[in-house]
């Protein structure tokens, strides 16, 4: 459990909070690329309790602004998004990616008003099919993103966005919980159930290492990038099951991934404190994916502004027939079971009121952590940094070796920069 105060320090990340001001230090995940065409209309995107107005010019050029036009304060999310920059509906002032106002047309054409006037915008980095943005002040932008996945074929990933209506750390502490796979995840069949379902709909395969290992060995390493969390079950009566989750500060996780398996990255994005963008990247280093199969194995279908279809008012369709023959919970798709768990615990969970146990050993290192680096920042510490280089080699794998001989010395999945300490 965690106090009333800590459990504020973690959730709040609006502007002027600690956390907040600790998220702004890093590149953030804004849109997908593809959401952004040239002249066509602007996104609006609510993150860290701002909103933001990102657009592509004429010239294939993003741009992130601020949302009130410096004239008057109507938004510009309803710009006219044209030759090389956005023009305000309401008296025409036009800005460019970088926020420079290119045309006044409302004052006189000797008059120089426009190089006094200027929108915000903030820096850019499109890599991964994804537009970055950083927040945070001029003089601390870190270096860019250069996750794993970043430079494959867009055949080899699947890029998604999509709105959770919770706060981002219980979204994240549930990425982190090996053990609820094996409940909240589990299908009731190997095979096709019946026409037009499949099991991997339902959930996760009963043979499974996740859903075979209810109550694993949990250990959590300090790395120079976050942490990196490790389940060692049983894969037969011979072997052991070697399971791994990473996170790397502040909002990006690896979920556990095995052999012949797709990987997946996460990133939880606040949109304010009791709304979070949900990011998920499904890739394979070395074969195109089928996107179609794992947006269905997702089970998140989404309207114009990215909320889910399936969802509170609906009781995210819930089948209780479904759930007595088919899978643990009655709800289809994997991050469908997962947003109805999470948003059911309410917009900031209290955790004050919570009775953790040894399935939940990650959750405390996690908190432990984030307190301990919000905590130095406040004490006007440098925010942590990472090498690009070495995040760029991180990724969840699984290991099966033989019982009877310590993880550590069984593990192929170490790496020479974990762990720190």
């Amino acid at each position: 459990m965690l106090s009333q105060a800590d459990n504020e320090l973690l959730t709040r990340t609006n502007p002027n909070t600690p956390m907040g001001a600790l998220f702004r230090r890093y590149w953030i995940p804004l849109v997908v690329s593809t959401e952004l065409q040239p002249d066509g209309p602007p996104v609006k995107v609510r993150i860290l309790g701002e909103t933001v107005i990102a657009f592509r010019d004429t010239e294939g050029r993003v741009g992130v602004v601020e949302e009130a036009c410096p004239h008057r304060g109507t938004s510009m999310a309803f710009a006219i998004n044209e030759e090389c920059g956005l023009r305000c509906i309401y008296h025409g002032w036009k800005f460019n990616v970088k926020g420079e106002c290119v045309d006044l047309p409302s004052e006189p054409p000797e008059s120089n008003f426009r190089h006094k006037v200027k929108l915000r915008s903030y820096p850019v980095y499109e890599g991964g099919n994804v537009v970055w943005t950083y927040l945070g002040p001029d003089d601390d932008v870190p270096p860019v993103p250069a996750f794993a996945w970043m430079d494959l074929p867009d055949s080899h990933r699947v890029v998604e966005r999509v709105w959770q209506e919770c706060n981002y750390l219980q979204v994240m502490e549930n990425d982190l919980d090996f053990v609820h796979a094996a409940f909240l995840h589990r299908a009731k069949h190997e095979q096709p159930v019946k026409e037009g379902v499949l099991s991997s709909d339902l959930g996760i395969s009963p043979s499974h290492p996740l859903v075979k290992n209810p109550y694993p060995r949990q250990v959590v390493e300090d790395t120079v990038y976050g942490q990196r969390y490790l389940a060692i079950g049983e894969a037969d009566e011979s072997n052991q099951v070697i399971m791994e989750i990473h996170y790397v500060f502040p909002f990006f996780t690896y979920p556990p991934r095995f052999a012949g398996e797709d990987m997946i990255f996460h990133a939880f994005v606040p949109m304010d404190d009791e709304n979070t963008w949900s990011w998920d990247v499904h890739f394979n280093l070395t074969r195109p994916i089928d996107a179609e199969t794992h947006l269905r194995r997702r089970g998140l279908w989404l309207d114009e502004q990215k909320r889910k279809l399936r969802n509170r008012s609906n009781n995210y369709l819930q089948d209780r027939e479904m759930m007595k023959r088919q899978n643990f919970s009655g709800i289809l798709g994997i991050a469908n079971q997962d947003h109805a768990v999470t948003e059911a615990m309410g917009p900031i969970v209290d955790r004050s009121r919570e009775h953790l146990g040894t399935s939940d050993i990650p959750l405390i290192g996690l908190r432990r952590m984030m307190l301990q680096e919000v905590r130095r920042f406040q004490n006007g510490a440098a925010p942590l940094r990472v090498n690009p280089e070495i995040v760029r080699k991180v990724y969840s794998c699984g290991a099966v070796a033989p019982k009877g001989i310590p993880w550590q010395e069984a593990n192929p999945l170490e790496k020479e920069f974990m762990p720190t300490h």
